[in-house]
This record gives structure tokens, C-alpha cells and sequence, in this order.
């Protein structure tokens, strides 16, 4: 009998400190969000931030030369980082796994991936409209920092140089309304750009959920756009060759 008590009570004692080891970890496991689903904007965020001098004579002599006319979005030029989250009236599919999350834009065809620090991210690529993200948790918060952006030199826009650096928080919550309850996902941004912003640019931007939308196939070309600015002798202004306040 004391063997076979033996033989019985080890694996029994053994399975149960096992249990208690996954429990406590389940404990510790964090509650995070998942923010999978088709999303629509809801605002359109408009920053106007204070130019550096050297950039408010390069818009000035950008809006006397273009017009709405010549405007980037007409030709299907991406808006791309951080103009994308939430302007465009297009909506907007997550995909959220743990190793990082996917956001495809129907507006423009416009993509974007985010690394989760912890997964080992690969190396950043070329630089891009979308830049290269890599995020990790803060709470029920996700903190995106996206470089490697190639420059976006529309002035009379939202304009950045390959040296923008954009700080995001995103976050869930729920809110009341006609009646309902709905799920609003919340980006607050900051944009910090020395050679064009003499300060952080920051604003938010939302969007309401909504699984009863599905995605459209939206088509483009960024050759109509290269061929107009040709047609009507147009060169962009180089605003990576404005001069960077911080460097004195």
C-alpha cells in the first residue's frame, strides 16, 4: 500500500501545482483589446500647425503656384502617414493577431503593417507612404512609433519630410448612441517634423465600428498624377532640403 499510495500521489500533487502554475499566469495575462473589424471614420481631424520659416515661404510659393486643381488626391496619390487614420470617407479593415496588426484602406488601396516590439520585428524596409511601425502595450493602450516615411511634399496639406517621426495611442471605448451602445476606435497622434513644424503637431482621430460594411475594390495610378505635373511644367518643392532648426 505505501508504494501504491506513493505511485498515486506524486502525479496527483504534481498535476495540481502544474494547474495552479497556468492559473496564475492566465492571471497575469493582460486584457487587451482586439481591434479586428471594419471601421469607418467618424471626424475629420484638420491640423493647421505653425511652419517653421523656412517652410512658410516653400508653402507660399507652393499655393501660388498650384491649384485645387493639381491637388495629389485627385490622381490618387496615398495620403499614407499620418493623414490616413481616419480622413478619407472610405472605410477600413483590422486585422489584429498577436504578432502584429494589418489595416487595409479602401480609399486609395492604402496598406499598413504594425510590428509588435516583443515578436522581433523584422528590419525596417525603403521608406514608405506608410512608413515602418513597430508597437507594444501600455495598458489596454497600443503605442505605435512609425519612421522611414518618404516625404509627402504637398503643402497645402498635412506636408512631411523623411525625417517625420509619428507618435500614435490607440485605444477602445464604448459610447451611447441613438439609443445604442457603439465601438468607437480612438488614434491620438503626434507628429513631430523640425524642418517643416516649429512644435509637435498633434491631433485625433476616431472611428465607429461597423461589421455591417464590407469592403469595395477601389483602383488607381500614381502615373496620371506624374503625367499631369509634366503637362503643366510643375516640380514639387524638395522639402527635405529645408534646413533643420534643431541641428544649430
Amino acid at each position: 500500500m505505501p508504494n501504491g499510495g506513493r505511485s498515486w500521489t506524486r502525479p496527483l500533487v504534481l498535476a495540481v501545482v502544474a494547474s495552479s502554475l497556468v492559473s496564475v499566469g492566465a492571471a497575469e495575462e493582460p486584457d487587451r483589446p482586439d481591434f479586428s473589424g471594419i471601421w469607418f471614420p467618424s471626424g475629420r481631424p484638420s491640423p493647421n500647425p505653425p511652419l517653421t520659416p523656412a517652410a512658410e515661404k516653400l508653402r507660399e510659393q507652393y499655393l501660388a503656384e498650384f491649384t485645387l486643381e493639381d491637388d495629389p488626391g485627385r490622381y490618387c496619390i496615398w495620403p499614407g502617414m499620418p493623414r490616413a487614420p481616419w480622413g478619407a470617407p472610405f472605410p477600413i479593415e483590422i486585422i489584429h493577431r498577436p504578432q502584429d496588426v494589418t489595416m487595409y484602406w479602401e480609399g486609395y488601396g492604402m496598406y499598413r503593417k504594425i510590428y509588435m516590439k516583443e515578436h522581433a520585428p523584422p528590419p525596417p524596409p525603403v521608406s514608405s507612404a506608410m512608413g515602418y511601425s513597430v508597437a507594444h502595450w501600455e495598458g489596454d493602450t497600443l503605442v505605435v512609433e512609425t519612421t522611414h516615411l518618404k516625404p509627402y511634399p504637398y503643402m497645402n496639406r498635412l506636408a512631411t519630410t523623411s525625417d517625420a517621426h509619428v507618435l500614435e495611442r490607440l485605444w477602445m471605448e464604448k459610447r451611447e448612441v441613438d439609443g445604442g451602445v457603439r465601438t468607437y476606435l480612438i488614434d491620438e497622434i503626434v507628429l513631430t517634423d523640425p524642418k517643416l513644424y516649429r512644435e509637435p503637431v498633434r491631433f485625433r482621430a476616431e472611428a465607429v465600428l461597423r461589421p455591417d460594411m464590407q469592403m469595395l475594390e477601389y483602383t488607381c495610378t500614381d502615373t496620371l498624377w506624374e503625367d499631369y505635373l509634366e503637362q503643366r511644367g510643375l516640380t514639387l518643392p524638395d522639402v527635405d532640403a529645408l534646413p533643420d532648426p534643431t541641428e544649430d
